[in-house]
């Protein structure tokens, strides 16, 4: 328990960053959204408006993924298990 601790807290700063950028692609994912449904037909066949929807919802998938990743390994690291096992 008590080296989880010190891993999370080891990696706050990077978990606080991340969930910042993930907050602010969504904000842009749900501007773009609302300019598509508000903005008529020319602002959809826009290739920045794709672009900006592409991107900002993979960098919240990576970035969520990232999260998860490290909450795994701290999950992996309680229950005992190693890379190679099966829990």
């Amino acid at each position: 328990m008590q080296a989880i601790q010190t891993l999370t807290n080891m990696f706050r700063f990077e978990r606080f960053v991340y969930l910042g950028i993930i907050v602010l692609c969504l904000v842009i994912l749900v501007a773009t959204v609302a300019v598509a449904l508000f903005g008529g037909e020319e602002s959809i066949s826009n290739a920045a408006f794709i672009t900006t929807m592409f991107g900002s919802g993979g960098i919240i998938t990576t970035l969520t993924g990232r999260i998860l990743h490290m909450y795994n390994r701290s999950f992996d690291l309680l229950q005992g298990t190693t890379q190679g096992e099966k829990p």
